[in-house]
């Protein structure tokens, strides 16, 4: 069946590493195709439920213990029908639905109704009720103004306004996955870890520090998963990781290329390389002097060497980015300048602005590739007349030191964003509103706003591409961003393995693993 999308119709720790030999060990370390595999994460999952995530990594688990009215097909940016047997774009601000009958809940909580969708949705879309916790996901149905049941399996979704990003980071992502309202109710808090899904596995276990178990849901309606069992092992350590990899106790992990590098000789494992979809930058603070002067924020701007800062944090293995947009992104600005170090025009800036010797304090992250890449620009940056003090912190003090009051002392940052394929779940960081928040430039521009909003309700393609582009025009203006990196992913995976994700290679499918 062909199924097109438009418009009209959009769709007819060490101590995990320790234990990994433990239940079921020696059976993972086979080196033949198998019914179970091992996949290694980073964080460690807490919630699985849509409405409260905590980030991709609750995010991965949640795709695939829910439906969607639509998901995204394998290794693809594309949509498809998922619990939906038709979705329509009606008009700008309307989208009617008809799910497929017969689509069951775990654990006895019987089928999947228009009822559900709708409990599904305004949980997370609007505001709830007195004394309820709001979901930090309301955003991605921005517009939602309620959902109407038109029947056992049919539904309307009615948007106070059009939401260009609708069908992308809500219907068909995380935060348009369906749960059982009797379930939520039922359970109330206990449902984050014990979930009542229809997706293609069930939650076996969930364990703090040692991560999660998801089996094959056998009343699941749709395709049955290659692997009857998916365990989900949280490892903190890289080098752990890597032992883990070395002794067939692991699958599948996305490593730092300093640590796929010396796997590749290592039998039965294949490293790949994939584009990723994080954005990497260093930003400046537009309200602090001496980088409240634009000639000085484009001093440093030519100061840096951004190829190189890219061979110290990445062994220059991650691409360079020179806008917001990674090239993945429809609206990525594929002419914006490439900017070559210049000492002596940097220099003559700095004098313009009558600046004698600043000096300035970077904050990073705590991590090898911030701190490389931050050695790297303070380096660079004496040699045009400016003193940099790095500040590197662990993630708790890293990530609370733009917030609020707090943010007006930064005077440089280098930050990673995860992103989505949408530009304005990309753009949403940068506007005013964001100051004091996450927008630690304090760049505020209406007219970056305006553009904003418009491209958020505009669905032509054309059009919302055009005010993309020039919302990243302003953002290139103020000298405020040094664009670095969109990174990349170094997959390192079981040679008879197929792993799948998204684009970028932070939501991963793992109903779609298969054997290669």
């Amino acid at each position: 069946m062909t199924i097109e999308i438009d418009r009209r119709r959009l769709l007819a720790g060490a101590a995990a590493a320790a234990g990994l030999a433990g239940a079921g060990g020696q059976a993972l370390a086979q080196a033949a195709p198998r019914s179970s595999i091992a996949v290694r994460v980073e964080r460690d999952p807490e919630i699985i439920d849509p409405g409260f995530r905590t980030g991709p990594h609750d995010g991965n688990i949640i795709r695939v213990v829910y439906q969607r009215l639509l998901r995204h097909k394998p290794n693809s940016g594309e949509l498809e029908l998922d619990a939906a047997a038709e979705v329509t774009q009606a008009s700008p601000t309307v989208i009617d639905f008809r799910l497929k009958p017969g689509q069951m809940f775990t654990d006895g909580f019987g089928e999947m109704t228009a009822e559900d969708v709708k409990f599904s949705f305004e949980r997370i879309g609007l505001e709830p009720a007195a004394g309820a916790r709001p979901s930090p996901y309301r955003g991605d149905w921005a517009g939602l103004e309620r959902v109407e049941v038109t029947g056992q399996h049919t539904g309307r979704i009615v948007l106070s306004r059009p939401n260009a990003s609708l069908m992308n980071i809500a219907i068909g992502d995380v935060s348009g996955c369906i749960v059982s309202r009797r379930a939520v109710e039922q359970r109330g808090v206990e449902h984050n870890t014990r979930p009542v899904g229809s997706g293609p596995y069930a939650l076996a276990s969930l364990e703090r520090q040692r991560g999660a178990v998801l089996r094959a849901n056998p009343a699941h309606a749709g395709a049955r998963p290659a692997f009857n069992e998916v365990a989900v092992r949280f490892i903190p350590d890289n080098r752990a990781t890597e032992l883990a990899l070395r002794a067939g106790e692991l699958d599948f992990a996305v490593l730092p290329p300093s640590v796929a590098e010396p796997l590749r000789g290592v039998q039965g494992l294949t490293i790949s390389e994939q584009p990723g979809l994080q954005y990497i930058w260093l930003g400046m603070n537009m309200e602090k002097a001496p980088l409240s002067d634009i000639r000085v924020r484009q001093a440093i701007r030519l100061g840096l060497d951004v190829d190189q800062m890219l061979i110290a944090g990445y062994n220059g293995r991650a691409p360079r980015l020179n806008t917001l947009l990674p090239p993945a992104v429809d609206g990525h600005w594929a002419e914006a300048p490439v900017y070559r170090r210049n000492v002596a025009e940097a220099r003559r800036l700095l004098a313009e602005a009558g600046v004698r010797n600043p000096r300035v304090k970077l904050l990073v992250l705590n991590q090898p590739a911030f701190q490389n890449m931050a050695l790297v620009a303070r380096a660079l940056l004496a040699e045009i007349g400016v003193t940099v003090e790095v500040d590197a912190r662990d993630g708790g003090g890293f990530w609370s030191a733009g917030r609020g009051d707090a943010g007006r002392e930064i005077d440089m940052h280098m930050m990673v964003f995860n992103g989505k394929l949408d530009p304005n779940f990309l753009m949403q960081w940068f506007v005013s509103g964001q100051v004091g928040t996450w927008n630690w430039q304090r760049f505020a521009s209406p007219e970056f706003d305006r553009l904003f909003e418009q491209a958020a309700a505009e669905l032509d393609p054309a059009r919302r591409r055009a005010m993309v582009i020039e919302a990243q025009q302003l953002m290139d203006r103020s000298a405020a961003f040094v664009w670095l990196t969109n990174n990349v992913s170094f997959l390192a995976h079981r040679s008879w393995l197929r792993p799948a994700s998204v684009p970028g290679w932070l939501d991963w499918q793992y109903d779609s693993f298969a054997v290669a």
